[in-house]
């Protein structure tokens, strides 16, 4: 499993600030903070989960849940925070294979041919996403 400081290196990436100061501006956190973020000294908090999921275009409760379990001492707790993770990953793959299921589905040559097709079924796509992810981040002890 990813840890949360793997999102924050991939969110600066994607920011594309050669200095922490800068990429700490965009993430409005001080640059101590991201520096000890960085190093390991801290976990993040949820303020900046939030932050870096905004810059990867992802759900703050999949890096929010990374570094719920990296700071939980107790075990137990460790491990729900892990189950937890793992259903919020399966849900996330529900959501690509659908994806790639519907895209799939067209050929090159008609990908080509039918890109109004295409085009009208991005909104049809965006739905089915929502139906399969609203649910788990509304009401998540259905999936415990």
């Amino acid at each position: 499993m990813r840890l949360s400081t793997d999102y924050l290196k991939e969110a600066m990436e994607k920011i594309g600030e050669d200095s922490q100061a800068k990429a700490a501006k965009v993430l409005k956190i001080t640059p101590t903070a991201l520096s000890r973020y960085l190093n390991g000294e801290r976990t993040m908090d949820e303020f900046t989960c939030i932050m870096v999921a905004k810059i990867l275009g992802i759900d703050g409760m999949e890096i929010i849940a990374a570094a719920q379990m990296e700071r939980e001492k107790d075990e137990e707790r460790r491990e729900i925070w892990a189950d937890f993770r793992k259903k919020f990953d399966a849900k996330v793959g529900i959501v690509g294979l659908s994806l790639a299921l519907a895209l799939g589905s067209l050929t090159p040559d008609k990908a080509m041919a039918n890109s109004a097709y295409v085009e009208r079924n991005a909104h049809d796509i965006s739905i089915l996403c929502q139906i399969l992810y609203v649910p788990f981040v509304s009401k998540p002890d259905a999936y415990w």
